[in-house]
């Protein structure tokens, strides 16, 4: 890699907001407008081959899921590119709120028809009667609604953090990230998991969108914008696809993983390339996906195991065949590819894919009609296992004692360029060259790189290659000035730190302008984050605290909810298809483990 520009110059429909772009709410309601039509003609039951409630539930769940993951990826995307939102009703935003409120009426309408049809199966809550996989349905889409309003408060107070793992972000995109393991229960506890027809299909496809939903978490690292360290990386797709894949094979049988994979695929290339393309936004690249897939397979054909040690091994060749496999891929695509410095951090890989392919065995087995098979002590020490692993490095962002003198000089001419916030700003291409002390610094680094963002383009990155000891100079010319936030950054191990290039100034939050040198500027490295999240600020405590609580006590909730609807669900042993009464059910199918 010398330099990546990921993505393709936008049309002028699609450079910055424009009120062509609203066109495309008419095209995310048309099939949610053409569904209810089709019901209304047809007949729910008729229409989607399962009782009202679970028709309704899955069928508003699943378009929900993919309006608001287009816009989420559109709306992350956008922010990479161009900066922060002028207003709060962007087109993504409204995407994903849409999707996000389709979450809520999706859980409304199975407890009323459910309620309406009194013979559905769930608990009964006065005069509701709640089928058990609406529970956690409508706790995620209760959070991921709290999510909005308090992240405009969190903006507010501490200012604009572009970062997906805030708590008011990640409660919005857990909640939805979450949804498809709840939908997928669903299915379940209709009891259609069997059948055959348009409603099997979909069935078989709830493990993909299980893998793209627990994919989400990764974007960061997707788009090379990473603000956490880059072992997180290996560490989030060793438990996505571990829990996601075992769960396919499990529910499925032989080659549900390779189907999975293989839907995740499909699923996040149809994305990038409409955004990349269509839209003119930076691409976001994504895992191979297959490796891990095969190593699932490899597993489940070992004999003489029972389910859940199959499980085990396959979750270890995941961590292991899977991510060598994966680390070549980086390599092949990714703009910051790994490091071999990240096999130190093996164990934690391989302990969250083990705990991973327990809980999706169990998960694949309800799915599939069968018990869960997996003791509620062991499903209780996976979880907190997955919790445990996740939080580990979280507070642990630092920056070596390291110091960094940058210097640039002119690649091109100077140009004047419009930023997004109306100020015309000089912009440049530059060389960088960098010098490090102490000299060994970067030795072994996962990325050493120059890396330019929201200039109104896509991102830019450029090697930085060693001219001598301590001692380097970017491979290509990279952007400065204008919007483009530039930057040194350097990884390794559980480091990523950062030192400016070149910073715009933000009147709005009173940033000074940080020119790119032409003298020779020393400081000192610091956390990337504090960089990436320059607009950030410091405010009240309380707030801040009391908005982590929150979030943390719904990653409980909706972490026991779902835990225990699948544990209820699962008990109740098989249950036998509920079908149209027009139709008669197909055999049913056990699927092999």
């Amino acid at each position: 890699m010398e330099s990546i520009t990921r993505g393709i110059s936008p049309g002028p429909w699609f450079q910055t907001e424009n009120a062509w772009q609203w066109l495309l709410l008419a095209v995310a309601l048309a099939p949610l407008l053409a569904g209810l039509g089709a019901a209304r003609r047809r007949g729910l039951e008729r229409l989607t081959e399962m009782p009202p409630w679970a028709g309704a539930g899955t069928w508003l769940a699943t378009w929900a899921l993919g309006v608001a993951f287009f816009g989420f990826m559109w709306d992350v995307t956008w922010h990479a590119d161009l900066g922060r939102d002028q207003e709060l009703f962007t087109v993504p935003h409204v995407l994903i709120l849409l999707g996000l409120m389709g979450i809520g009426a999706a859980f409304v309408a199975a407890v009323a028809l459910a309620t309406l049809a009194d013979s559905a199966p769930g608990l009964r809550v006065g005069r509701l009667r709640m089928p058990v996989s609406a529970v956690p349905l409508g706790l995620l889409a209760a959070g991921a609604l709290a999510g909005f309003p308090l992240d405009a408060y969190w903006h507010a107070l501490y200012g604009i953090d572009v970062t997906l793992w805030s708590p008011t972000h990640l409660l919005m995109i857990g909640a939805a990230s979450l949804t498809p393991i709840a939908v997928w229960l669903m299915f379940r506890e209709a009891g259609v998991h069997a059948q055959r027809g348009r409603v099997r299909r979909l069935w078989l496809a709830m493990p993909a969108m299980v893998l793209v939903g627990l994919s989400t978490f990764q974007l960061e690292f997707d788009l090379a914008i990473p603000q956490w360290e880059p072992l997180y990386q290996p560490l989030l797709l060793a438990g996505a696809m571990a829990i996601a894949l075992t769960a396919a094979r499990v529910a499925i049988g032989r080659g549900g993983a390779l189907l999975a994979a293989a839907l995740f695929l499909t699923m996040r290339a149809l994305v990038a390339v409409v955004l990349a393309v269509g839209f003119g936004r930076s691409l976001a690249d994504f895992p191979s996906t297959l490796a891990e897939a095969l190593c699932v397979e490899a597993a489940f054909l070992l004999t003489g195991l029972s389910v859940l040690a199959r499980a085990v091994v396959g979750g270890l060749l995941v961590a292991t065949a899977g991510l060598a496999a994966e680390l070549g891929w980086t390599h092949l695509w990714y703009p910051l590819p790994w490091g071999w410095g990240l096999l130190h951090y093996w164990w934690m890989d391989g302990a969250l894919a083990v705990a991973g392919a327990l809980v999706g065995a169990a998960m694949g087995n309800v799915a599939a009609g069968r018990r869960a098979d997996l003791p509620p002590p062991a499903a209780v020490a996976a979880l907190v296992a997955i919790g445990a692993l996740l939080a580990l490095h979280l507070p642990l962002r630092h920056a070596d004692p390291s110091r960094v003198t940058v210097a640039s000089s002119p690649a091109g001419p100077a140009h004047l360029e419009m930023t997004r916030t109306g100020v015309p700003l000089p912009e440049q291409p530059v060389w960088v060259n960098v010098a490090v002390s102490p000299a060994a610094a970067p030795q072994g680094a996962d990325w050493f790189v120059v890396i330019a963002w929201q200039g109104g383009a896509p991102v830019q990155h450029a090697d930085l290659l060693r001219e001598a000891d301590g001692r380097y100079r970017s491979a290509v010319p990279v952007p400065a000035g204008g919007g483009w936030k530039t930057m040194v950054m350097l990884a390794h191990d559980d480091v990523l730190e950062a030192a400016p290039v070149a910073m715009p100034p933000d009147f709005q939050y009173g940033l000074p302008q940080v020119p790119a040198p032409q003298a020779p500027r020393t400081s000192a490295f610091v956390p990337a984050s504090r960089l990436l999240m320059r607009e950030a600020h410091g405010g009240p405590q309380w707030p801040a605290a009391a908005m982590v609580s929150f979030f943390a006590l719904m990653v409980a909730a909706w972490t026991a909810a779902l835990a225990a609807a699948y544990g209820r669900v699962g008990t109740a042993g098989p249950r036998p298809p509920q079908r149209a009464r027009s139709r008669q059910p197909g055999p049913a199918r056990e699927a092999r483990a």
